[in-house]
């Protein structure tokens, strides 16, 4: 309180003073001394009314204070101009940010101390406005303010600098010092809008970064961010916790050089990621601040990414381990099958066939045809069994005899057609061989089909068998056969279709690529 308190009344003895030195003037006039007040006050106001950075605001209001000395001190008349020059040079962010920069306060310094002409300041003015088109000519937000304000000093200054060498008697000076007192009033209730208008922009900046659809890994946030800063050398680089390092997109160990800045970007006190740039934008807090919540917003998604990815491959592995030990328990279940049960079984089904003429007697031979049946259907059962099981030298084209051996049992006619380029390793062609035998199956046991087509193909870059059937349709895809079907098929990125309307038979379609 007590520094507002001086400070208030400093500006009311500026102001007093200001009003005294007016009035004593040879031309004095009440409304020059009502603007003249008007404009320094509205430059403390604007200074303390705004948001933003300090050192813009300071700057701001120290331009009012420097202006009413410059009424009474003839040594100060041109202190303003140094102040508001530099302030529009700083903005938004009140920091020195380049050599342009440095070259520009260090020309207001010259005007500051009445080195310059006033053709010369205007000058300064329009380099000013110049410097700020460029520097934020991919911030039009941040750009407009320091470019428009330099821009209508500068403009003001030329006119007053020509219309003193019009004849004399033939332009009012007054007037002229009025036009220059309204373009800094207008400059100074400009400035809390225009920081308004930044911070505004700014608390937008990670909204439309993450939101740009070029953003694709780190590489991809580096081209959009840099765009948005115009900075296209800029780099994103992300924190590896086991290696202790920042890395870039390649993971390759990056450390910091001179040629570029680095705004480093943490959570929670630990290291997220690290910006690499040359962009003077980042010197202003509001707006690093907003780039590093974008930035640690997408390293984040990033690492969610690559962490579900990781657990997907995970399962699709662990499925495929799962499917690959099914297959080979099957295998073996098969094998058991053959060897151990349908071999004795054929054994014994020939013996009592070499003793049936040898048997007498109705009831001896009535229940020696009922065993020899029981066993003939056993075999036959068994053989079912074993004829779902694929060959285990499955790859490399032998699908097409699999499948001509699948179908050779089958009830229903059955037309194979297999591409000579339809080939693929022992897993794909596995894998479309159950597809084709839980489908034949289906066809033959649910859909009353009377024909069936297997038609095997490379198509989009994979192989697709598609088992089509004549039957009833309304096949369910959720049932437990086509449902494992499916299950087997993404194991190895595969899917499963199923074409089956009511009455109008069934399209059961397997694609696997590669």
């Amino acid at each position: 309180m007590a520094i507002i308190a001086s400070g208030v009344a400093a500006m009311g003895i500026l102001a007093a003073l200001a009003v005294r030195a007016d009035s004593e003037a040879p031309q004095a006039s009440p409304w020059l001394t009502t603007m003249d007040v008007a404009v320094g006050l509205a430059f403390v106001a604007a200074g303390a009314a705004a948001g933003g950075p300090l050192p813009e605001r300071v700057l701001v209001a120290a331009a009012g204070p420097a202006w009413l000395a410059g009424s009474f001190l003839p040594a100060a008349r041109s202190l303003h101009q140094l102040v508001l020059a530099v302030a529009l040079v700083l903005f938004p962010s009140g920091r020195v940010r380049g050599p342009a920069s440095w070259l520009l306060v260090g020309l207001a310094g010259l005007a500051g101390l009445q080195l310059l002409p006033e053709l010369g300041v205007a000058a300064l003015f329009a380099a000013v406005a110049a410097v700020a088109l460029v520097r934020f000519r991919r911030d039009l937000v941040a750009a407009w303010y320091p470019a428009a304000a330099a821009a209508a000093v500068a403009a003001v200054l030329t006119a007053s600098w020509a219309v003193t060498h019009l004849p004399n008697g033939t332009f009012d000076p007054a007037l002229a010092l009025f036009g220059y007192e309204l373009v800094l009033l207008l400059v100074a209730v400009a400035f809390p809008l225009a920081v308004r208008a930044v911070m505004r922009a700014r608390a937008r900046l990670a909204d439309r970064l993450l939101s740009d659809q070029r953003f694709a890994g780190l590489d991809g946030l580096a081209v959009v961010l840099g765009d948005a800063l115009g900075d296209r050398d800029l780099r994103v680089y992300r924190w590896h916790e086991e290696d202790g390092a920042y890395l870039d997109a390649h993971g390759q160990r990056v450390v910091p050089s001179g040629d570029r800045q680095w705004l480093t970007i943490g959570d929670l006190g630990r290291p997220v990621a690290a910006v690499a740039h040359r962009a003077s934008a980042l010197d202003d807090p509001p707006t690093a601040a907003a780039v590093s919540s974008a930035v640690r917003l997408a390293v984040t998604h990033l690492r969610l990414l690559e962490e579900q990815r990781t657990r997907l491959r995970e399962l699709e592995a662990a499925r495929a381990r799962i499917v690959a030990a099914a297959d080979r328990q099957r295998e073996r279940a098969a094998a058991a099958l053959r060897d151990d049960v349908d071999v004795p079984l054929r054994t014994a089904h020939s013996e009592l066939l070499a003793v049936r003429p040898a048997v007498r007697g109705p009831g001896a031979s009535a229940a020696l045809e009922v065993v020899i049946g029981e066993l003939e259907a056993a075999s036959r059962e068994i053989a079912d069994l074993v004829a779902g099981t694929p060959p285990a030298d499955l790859g490399d084209g032998r699908l097409r005899q699999a499948l001509d051996a699948l179908v050779a049992a089958s009830p229903v006619p059955v037309v194979v057609a297999v591409a000579d380029d339809a080939a693929g390793d022992q897993g794909m062609e596995t894998a479309l061989f159950y597809a084709c035998c839980e489908a034949l199956a289906n066809a033959v046991k649910h859909a009353n089909a009377t024909r069936v087509a297997i038609t095997v193909e490379r198509l989009d870059g994979g192989i697709v068998a598609a088992v089509s059937d004549d039957g009833c349709g309304g096949a369910d895809p959720s049932g437990s056969g086509l449902q494992g079907i499916a299950d087997r098929l993404a194991a190895r990125n595969g899917r499963l279709r199923v074409d089956s309307p009511p009455g109008a038979g069934t399209t059961v379609t397997a694609m696997i690529p590669g």
